[in-house]
């Protein structure tokens, strides 16, 4: 491959802002050569304002003349002062980027391509952040890239890497940015679901306050074990990927290793307790991890979609063998409570093709987002199960309750437990169906 004439002084693009309380970052200026014999691509820059997430895009101008992005993949192998967050202390920074190992075989004109840096606010951070849980994990390391076809893939120029990087599922966090704050919504369900519960899932307006983060997966039993330093769940066949389950709301939040509440442990806002899972993800990462609320489960698993709707936006059919919920999780009926026999056989017969699946075994929904439907129940920080369409989306907290919400049903399930609005009210030292609750992690990680 040979890339000639690359010095492009002044092509960026700046960044997209919302309101912040320091100067907006800009790119002031950028470079781009490749200069020597091993065909590495320097990309020097420079900004001014505020310290930025700096994100790297190259476009070329082969396709009629236009300017086009080369994608995702062909650049997400770049290092240096990129995918992450950037100081701005006046030097030259600079990014090194291997087309050769994620992009061979392209020869390029003279002042055919330019590299698009992007200076985004520490506000309104991009689309997804990876987040590494690892033993070696160093906190405030997180990595943070465009859209999903830049997530790196394990082998360079590899596609659709979400699935087929099992890091992804294992040793790092995947979380997707929810653009939620002051999109007025409608929460619950209508009464074209059929069965609903009418008094539970009320239809109500909802208007959340901030934007947030949230997984892309459920939590992977090697995920809860790099952190935990066990392997809690029911699933041992191939469990590597599976969801954690066996999970009590208390032990995610406010417990220690050996599942012991901890004397005067908070309740949300209260942050979770240090010994707890949550508290330790949170020392690791230095982040803000924790469940999310019903209203941020629920507008997150909806997808923009409408009521009647799967979250990809298919038709709930209300029937019992839903064709469109078999696309998007594993429940009662496409393999999850098939298995003969009772649960009193040895865990070792249960095989991978019934109940949970491994996460990301079906499609996402609208917005990338995985096994909402089915697989696992959910946690929710909420606690209670009352009517909830007084709040707007405000998290409902009473210190008395003993339930604690989960959504999303399971691969035990029938489909009506696995609509967007089902709401199931678990104790929660969680001694009811203890091998169907899971749960995902959210997080704001400074989004406005």
């Amino acid at each position: 491959m040979n890339i000639k004439a690359l010095n492009l002084a002044g092509a960026f693009l700046a960044s997209i802002c919302t309101a912040a309380a320091t100067a907006t970052p800009q790119v002031t200026s950028v470079t781009m050569a490749q200069p020597g014999p091993d065909r590495r691509v320097f990309i020097d820059y420079t900004f001014t304002g505020a310290d930025a997430v700096i994100t790297l895009d190259v476009q070329t101008n082969s396709s009629g003349g236009a300017w086009a992005s080369i994608g995702g993949v062909a650049v997400c192998n770049a290092q240096g002062d990129v995918w992450k967050k950037v100081t701005n202390d006046g030097s030259t920074h600079r990014i090194t980027w291997r087309p050769d190992l994620s992009w061979p075989d392209h020869i390029i004109a003279d002042g055919g391509a330019r590299a698009v840096i992007t200076a985004w606010t520490l506000d309104n951070t991009p689309d997804y952040m990876v987040v590494d849980i690892s033993a070696a994990a160093q906190p405030n390391t997180q990595k943070y890239y465009p859209a999903v076809d830049f997530l790196p893939g394990a082998i360079a120029g590899q596609t659709g890497a979400i699935t087929n990087n099992i890091d992804y599922r294992t040793t790092k966090l995947v979380m997707r940015k929810i653009m939620a704050k002051d999109v007025e919504w409608t929460m619950g369900s209508t009464p074209q679901e059929s069965p609903r519960d009418a008094a539970k899932e009320a239809t109500h307006t909802v208007q959340l306050t901030n934007n947030y983060y949230i997984g892309v997966f459920e939590m992977t039993q090697t995920q809860w074990s790099l952190i935990d330093g066990d392997f809690p769940s029911y699933f041992t066949t191939e469990r590597s990927l599976r969801p954690v389950e066996q999970m009590s709301y208390n032990r995610i939040r406010m417990a220690n290793k050996s599942n012991t509440a901890a004397a005067g442990a908070p309740d949300w806002p209260s942050p979770p307790f240090a010994d707890s899972f949550l508290g330790r993800l949170n020392a690791r990462t230095g982040l803000d991890f924790d469940l999310p609320s019903e209203a941020q489960w629920e507008f997150a698993c909806r997808a923009g979609n409408g009521d009647g709707r799967w979250g990809d936006g298919s038709d709930m059919l209300n029937v019992a063998n839903e064709t469109n919920l078999s696309r998007l999780g594993r429940y009662n009926r496409n393999g999850g409570y098939l298995k003969p026999g009772t649960w009193s056989d040895p865990k070792s017969t249960w095989g991978v093709t019934n109940g949970t699946a491994a996460c990301g075994s079906y499609l996402p929904n609208s917005w990338g987002i995985y096994d909402m439907h089915g697989n696992v129940r959910e946690w929710c920080l909420d606690l209670g199960n009352n009517d909830i369409s007084s709040l707007r989306g405000a998290t409902y907290i009473d210190p008395g309750r003993t339930n604690a919400v989960c959504r999303g049903g399971t691969f035990m399930d029938d489909r009506q437990n696995c609509r967007p609005a089902f709401r199931a009210s678990i104790p929660r030292t969680n001694t009811y169906y203890t091998n169907a609750n899971g749960f995902r992690v959210a997080c704001t990680a400074g989004l406005q």
